[in-house]
């Protein structure tokens, strides 16, 4: 990989990753921000259509300057950025299934941290939505019961303790 000298990372070099585009948007709906909102956090630095244009792809090669700004302005390390931005799947590596992400790491839910029993609850939910089948004659009536009685056990859970 080459870096120019101004610290722009060359396009094409890095083929850059699709997933910076939704890190950023994810994280920047999580702080509930606006484009708008995240060009003011980042100082100017970053503007709404270049954030945008990061989130939809269009670019995917962001300055090491841009990317400390958006880091800063998101609160999130900007060596994950630079990681997410650079990560590429070796052809050997095999793509996680949700469930195993599930598995393999810590979640909150409201205020307090998924313990095992509320997580294998998780992972049944999306078992069962990777399951069904989508089509229009599908009971989705049914599932959506089934799935807002699933949250329901987690949030009284997650209250209980």
């Amino acid at each position: 990989m080459d870096v120019k000298i101004t610290g722009e990372l060359s396009e094409g070099e890095t083929g850059g990753s699709d997933k910076f585009g939704l890190l950023i948007r994810h994280y920047r709906r999580l702080r509930n921000y606006s484009l708008k909102d995240l060009e003011n956090a980042s100082g100017g630095s970053v503007s709404a259509g270049y954030i945008h244009r990061l989130e939809s792809g269009e670019r995917n090669s962001p300055s090491i300057k841009k990317i400390i700004a958006l880091g800063k302005a998101l609160r999130i390390p900007s060596n994950v950025l630079v990681a997410t931005l650079l990560y590429e799947l070796d052809e050997e590596e095999k793509p996680f299934s949700l469930s195993e992400v599930l598995i393999q790491n810590s979640y909150f839910l409201g205020s307090g941290m998924l313990n095992a029993e509320k997580k294998q609850l998780l992972i049944r939910i999306v078992e069962h939505i990777d399951h069904a089948e989508w089509s229009p004659k599908s009971k989705m009536k049914e599932m959506y019961q089934r799935f807002r009685s699933w949250l329901m056990i987690l949030n009284r859970r997650s209250i209980e303790q």
